[in-house]
């Protein structure tokens, strides 16, 4: 290649670099905003969702107390403790005993321009015997990404910051959970749960307990370790504030 070619041929690359990096900064601005706006003022804003709802009844803890009663009465207990957090924002998907779809507290947490979503659950199952507590996070195999499409690729980018996030605060939320119960760690899980789909921002599906064991569901019903329950999550909400800083 001789020179002249040469310098036409670097010219067209850098002309190419140029214009591609203004149309990747066009793309992400407008990502680069909605960070900015969700955290107004200095605050961060939580969502809390208690699963279930209404009709929706969830897992029996006793004769006439449900999953969804159990698990509001902790998120009204959390935002209680988070109260006099000033840098934190406390908003509930639901603070009363009414149905609500999965698009209904998704779209709740859009709306709010959520830093993180936590959904607390009663599990059941695995025989009479399991025990203990579970956190659940969005799943790495899901991606958003067509091609090599500008947009698309910030999308993925902006999914992995959040997938992210949500290991780390279910790291914190282990942590915490296991000084209250110790050897009942059953794992951080990674899942596809159907309220954690399509979120981008850290998220995490908790379940508190088992309805089905006869000891978890007595602790559930009880109000000092519902408190404990409580207050451990929002120590974690905090500290996963505080590290972010």
């Amino acid at each position: 290649m001789n020179r002249s070619k040469e310098s036409a041929f670097i010219k067209r690359i850098l002309l190419k670099t140029i214009a591609t990096l203004g149309l990747l900064s066009l793309i992400v601005a407008p990502f680069a905003n909605d960070a900015e706006g969700r955290q107004s003022g200095g605050r961060y804003t939580i969502i809390i969702d208690p699963a279930h709802g209404g009709v929706d009844k969830g897992v029996a803890v006793s004769k006439d107390i449900y999953e969804k009663d159990t698990v509001l009465v902790l998120v009204k207990m959390i935002q209680k403790y988070l109260a006099g957090a000033g840098a934190v924002k406390v908003e509930l998907t639901r603070s009363e005993d009414r149905s609500m779809s999965f698009t209904e507290r998704q779209r709740k947490a859009d709306a709010a321009r959520a830093d993180l979503f936590v959904s607390l659950h009663v599990n059941a199952g695995f025989g009479r015997n399991a025990s203990g507590f579970e956190v659940y996070f969005p799943g790495f195999g899901v991606s958003t990404g067509k091609g090599n499409d500008g947009r698309e690729i910030v999308k993925d980018m902006v999914r992995t910051q959040s997938l992210n996030e949500s290991v780390r605060f279910a790291r914190i939320i282990q942590k915490h959970f296991e000084k209250i119960f110790p050897r009942k760690d059953r794992g951080l899980r990674e899942a596809p749960h159907r309220i954690l789909r399509g979120l981008n921002v850290a998220a995490v599906v908790l379940e508190t307990g088992f309805a089905t064991d006869k000891t978890s569901g007595k602790e559930l019903l009880d109000e000092s370790r519902q408190k404990e329950i409580a207050e451990a999550i929002a120590k974690s909400i905090k500290e996963f504030f505080a590290n972010e800083k």
